[in-house]
């Protein structure tokens, strides 16, 4: 009888995986002027519920933007995230395969960083450096830091880079920051 419970729950999620809609989808989005606009689309893409935030993708140099979607999307409803934000999406159409490559990272950070304190104006420079190495080898922040400090630990890091470092902020509970740099595998 057990055995014949697990492979009915096998056959559900099987099924339920195999009926599961991936969309993907690629447009052009204006507006976008340095490193610091590339993380702010990425992250209003990323409010859509339908879309992976994973597998959201942007181009400063093209404007295209790439992403998955587990279900229908249209220009219109994509296009409000963007409201009063100064980006304005122009075209979105579905696609079999993005001609955005998504980089592939190195599993084991270069560098950690951590502060106890959120002074973060004390750290400027060297949240700076941090950017510019990141920049420099298009690499992949990955920051946990409370919501409040987003913006002042990211201007340092990505603002007014032409280069993209991709960044993943995850708000965390503690007034601590922990800072990870991800090199481009070669």
């Amino acid at each position: 009888m057990l055995k014949k419970t697990l492979l009915m729950l096998l056959l559900v999620t099987w099924s339920i995986q195999a009926n599961a809609k991936e969309i993907i989808y690629q447009g052009k989005v204006e507006g976008m002027a340095c490193s610091f606009c590339v993380y702010g689309v990425s992250k209003k893409i990323g409010q859509l519920p339908e879309v992976d935030t994973r597998t959201v993708n942007v181009d400063l140099k093209s404007g295209m933007v790439s992403f998955h979607s587990s279900s229908e999307l249209s220009l219109k409803k994509a296009s409000k995230v963007f409201s009063g934000s100064g980006f304005k999406l122009v075209e979105l159409k579905k696609v079999n395969k993005p001609t955005l490559k998504m980089a592939v990272y190195e599993k084991k950070p270069a560098l950690v960083f951590s502060l106890n304190n959120t002074n973060i104006k004390k750290y400027g420079a060297v949240l700076e450096s941090i950017g510019d190495i990141a920049s420099a080898e298009t690499g992949k922040l990955v920051i946990k830091a409370p919501e409040a400090l987003e913006t002042a630990l990211l201007k340092p890091m990505i603002g007014g880079k032409q280069k993209i470092a991709r960044v993943q902020f995850n708000f965390g509970k503690s007034e601590a920051v922990q800072i990870k740099l991800f090199l481009r595998s070669k």
